[in-house]
Parts: C-alpha cells; structure tokens; sequence
C-alpha cells in the first residue's frame, strides 16, 4: 500500500466490487428494518454534527448519491462515457 494508505494493494476485481456491494446492501436492510422509532430518535453526534440516527441513515444514503455523482463526473471527463440513471435494482 501506498504511504498515504490511499492506493489499494491490488485493483479491486468486478466480483469483489459486487460482493461489497451485496454486503452492504444487507447490512442496510437489516439495519432499517430492525430500527425502532426509539432508536430511530436517538442522537448521534461526531464533531459538530448532530443528527438523530433516522436523520443520520438519510444523510448517509445522500452522501452516496453525491460519491455516485462524483464517479460519473470522473468516467465522463476521463472516457465521456457514465452509466445510465438507475431508478430500481433488478433484483
């Protein structure tokens, strides 16, 4: 790895991608569906950032369409090429 620890030690492969991904979408689902109105309210505070956890799950999921958008920007500055807006997942 690189001395800033920014690089990855390999390229990532297209399965790796993909089972990280499949990881994380599991991981949400069953954070959301086991997340109580009580916990839903509590707060949560990292620096000067104060959010109930239901505000902090909304603003997590924001702050990925906003990285989405920054791999888009990149792939369309680098090979003018980006996907295509995906409204819903096929599976």
């Amino acid at each position: 790895m690189d001395p800033a620890g920014i690089i990855p030690e390999r390229p990532y492969t297209k399965d790796d991608l993909q089972a990280y991904l499949e990881h994380g979408r599991k991981k949400c689902r069953a954070r959301i569906q086991a997340l109580t109105d009580e916990q839903a309210q509590k707060r949560w505070m990292f620096g000067s950032v104060d959010l109930s956890i239901g505000e902090l799950l909304l603003y997590n999921m924001r702050h990925v369409q906003h990285h989405a958008a920054q791999l888009n920007l990149i792939l369309r500055q680098t090979i003018d090429s980006a996907p295509r807006w995906v409204f819903k997942a096929k599976s």
